[in-house]
């Protein structure tokens, strides 16, 4: 995978998270995972089609989950994940991924995205898009609440 696909897809995110949820995460070390793939708790994936197809992946767990969607809600609380709250994480990710696009266009790269799709409880056969990558990058964004908003990259 070229190295400039993963820094869009971080520069994407820092983007959003510091303009819509007023939030400014650090980077944490990049890496690759290897199969057996393993996810987080809640996990919202989007197809990546176009110039090349592919597959971006946020995990977190709960308690993070509900601090990104209560940041997305303008700080209404929320204390569990319901459907409000799940709405509020698949619209993050939509955000996230189309700012990516919008990255990507900038570099004479276009690409579309898929919807979103959340998942709790999730496990390496609800990604089989995800599975048939050899390796997946893993960006891990760290927030100042102690919040980590992995995100796996996964395109051939």
């Amino acid at each position: 995978m070229d190295v400039s696909y993963v820094n869009a897809i971080v520069q994407g995110a820092q983007r959003v998270f510091k303009s819509v949820c007023n939030e400014t995460p650090s980077l944490g070390k990049v890496s690759v995972k290897t199969h057996p793939y393993t996810v987080s708790p809640v996990s919202v994936s989007i197809g990546l089609i176009g110039a090349f197809e592919g597959e971006i992946v946020y995990n977190m767990d709960e308690s993070a989950g509900c601090f990104f969607a209560s940041r997305l809600m303008m700080g209404m609380p929320v204390d569990a994940l319901d459907d409000m709250a799940k709405s509020a994480l698949s619209e993050l990710a939509n955000i996230i991924s189309g700012n990516v696009a919008t990255v990507f266009s900038g570099k004479k790269i276009l690409i579309d995205i898929k919807p979103p799709k959340i998942r709790l409880g999730a496990t390496a056969a609800d990604f089989p898009n995800v599975v048939k990558v050899p390796k997946i990058v893993c960006v891990p964004l760290h927030f100042a609440n102690g919040s980590v908003f992995e995100i796996h990259v996964a395109i051939p």
